[in-house]
């Protein structure tokens, strides 16, 4: 199965990310990619005044990614855009498989930086967060979705996993110092600890204002073992192989040997 990751060079400029999309859509394209999947934020640069705006603009990536979907026939991981609801804008990834939109997921933990007890940054002042879990059926089987910041809370994707997720998707914005630091063990250990291949999207390397962006978009297989980095590309395409996921389980059952009967994760009904 042959996954292609577009890193976009994210800018203010919105007919250019558009433009970059449906360039490296193409690229992906040709070098057979039957899932494309795209970087969080892919359509404004990372500053809430930016992403406030950008809201504005989300039929037109909306309509871009599901008409390329359905002109290629294949699935589109629409990376993440800001979407406006009832006066709440929530950070959403759109799902598409040959045209149709088969999920809808909205970020659910929202990041937030202190520093010496000021705030230095809260996606809370533009984002609602989402409440709902989500994992997608497609033709080659079923996948999983994350956004970013819920790379860092486990129990999200040990549910995802528990759902029968084989691939877990994580569009991100990974900043450049934390994603030095963070982004590669983060996906490692996530891809490991429930046997997946998990699959994080950043934009490459821009600048605006305060925001330098990381890049590194990686593929981890399910024995923690980075497969590809995309560095400062455009765009990778890398073939990975869905039946090694049975092969490291049947080397390694610890889904077995999980004690249940001690410990469990139970997801809840999101409040209203």
């Amino acid at each position: 199965m042959k996954i292609g990751i577009i890193q976009v060079k994210v800018s203010s400029d919105i007919k250019a990310n558009l433009s970059f999309v449906a360039k490296h859509i193409q690229s992906c394209i040709k070098e057979h990619a039957e899932i494309i999947v795209l970087n969080e934020m892919w359509n404004a640069p990372y500053d809430n005044e930016q992403i406030l705006l950008s809201s504005k603009t989300h039929d037109k990536c909306y309509q871009l990614l599901q008409e390329e979907s359905r002109k290629h026939q294949i699935i589109i991981i629409g990376g993440t855009i800001a979407r406006k609801e009832n006066n709440k804008i929530y950070n959403t990834c759109h799902i598409f498989e040959n045209g149709k939109h088969i999920c809808q997921y909205d970020k659910m933990h929202l990041f937030e930086v202190n520093i010496e007890g000021h705030k230095l940054y809260s996606e809370s002042e533009v984002f609602t967060p989402g409440n709902s879990i989500k994992t997608f059926d497609t033709k080659y089987g079923r996948f999983g979705i994350l956004v970013c910041y819920d790379i860092r809370f486990p129990e999200e994707t040990r549910l995802l996993a528990m759902k029968q997720a084989k691939v877990i998707f994580c569009p991100a914005a990974f900043n450049e110092s934390v994603g030095k630091a963070h982004w590669q063990p983060l996906l490692q250990t996530r891809a490991m600890e429930n046997q997946v291949f998990i699959v994080g999207a950043n934009p490459q390397h821009y600048v605006y204002k305060q925001f330098k962006s990381y890049g590194h978009s990686l593929i981890c297989d399910p024995f923690g073992k980075v497969l590809i980095d995309a560095n400062q590309n455009d765009y990778i395409v890398y073939d990975i192989d869905l039946a090694m996921i049975d092969k490291i389980r049947k080397r390694m059952p610890f889904w077995k040997i999980r004690r249940k009967d001690i410990y469990d994760l139970v997801e809840k009904e999101p409040k209203q």
